[in-house]
């Protein structure tokens, strides 16, 4: 299996589309052809570092990839000089920015390595009879020149295209969970208090209070009075 991959942005798609890291880090792009192939190495440093940056490998990637148009980059349509291969876009509907084209058998598919190829008058009289469907015809070479390769987060195997091609994913560190005190000092005994206004020192006997929601005790010696006598009485107990 090859030792190259893809880093993928995990955290978004566009549409059903995966992003991946562009050539030279220069942002993201859905364009396998424009993005940037990493040494397992370089894969795997990535990935600790950041684990939403997730390593797929490259080969297993292409094999899988879908040839597909986005909107935002198609021209003129209508017939074109010299040219007489065309084909047609179904218009309104979307995965994202890509758009589908008629395939065989009147069918509609993102895919455009299945879209059907007529001549402009065929085309015309296709379109001619689309009852109530919105259509744009193209010439193909336009089109050949903007379509590119893109990768579906639906085909992504973890554990083909991640575990088994040699990438060990990275210990995520355990949050710590915490009570939302801030620790402190009691200002009139230096005991250690806790409580959860950070910008206030807890008395002792304040911070006893906020524990127990009311207040029982007037001062740092009823604090340490009550907490030995529940020590010696745990003690006890367990003796």
């Amino acid at each position: 299996m090859s030792q190259l991959f893809y880093l993928r942005d995990s955290r978004t798609n566009v549409g059903s589309t995966c992003l991946f890291w562009a050539k030279d880090g220069c942002g993201y792009t859905s364009d396998l052809n424009k993005a940037h192939v990493y040494t397992i190495e370089e894969a795997q440093r990535q990935f600790n570092s950041r684990h939403t940056d997730v390593p797929l490998c490259k080969e297993l990637v292409d094999e899988l990839a879908t040839v597909r148009v986005d909107c935002q980059y198609l021209g003129d349509s209508g017939e074109k000089s010299e040219c007489d291969e065309y084909v047609i876009c179904i218009n309104g509907d979307w995965d994202g920015n890509d758009v589908y084209w008629l395939s065989q058998f009147g069918f509609s598919d993102i895919n455009y390595n299945t879209a059907t190829i007529f001549s402009y008058q065929d085309a015309l009289d296709i379109q001619s009879l689309g009852v109530g469907i919105n259509t744009t015809i193209y010439a193909k070479a336009d089109i050949d020149a903007i379509a590119r390769r893109t990768f579906q987060a639906a085909n992504v195997n973890e554990r083909r295209m991640i575990t088994a091609a040699g990438i060990r994913k990275p210990k995520r560190p355990r949050t710590r969970q915490t009570t939302g005190k801030a620790r402190g000092n009691c200002p009139h005994c230096g005991c250690i208090t806790w409580g959860f206004n950070p910008y206030e020192a807890y008395t002792c006997a304040q911070a006893d209070a906020e524990d127990r929601g009311f207040k029982l005790y007037g001062n740092c010696k009823e604090v340490k009075r009550a907490k030995q006598i529940s020590k010696a009485k745990t003690e006890g107990e367990a003796a």
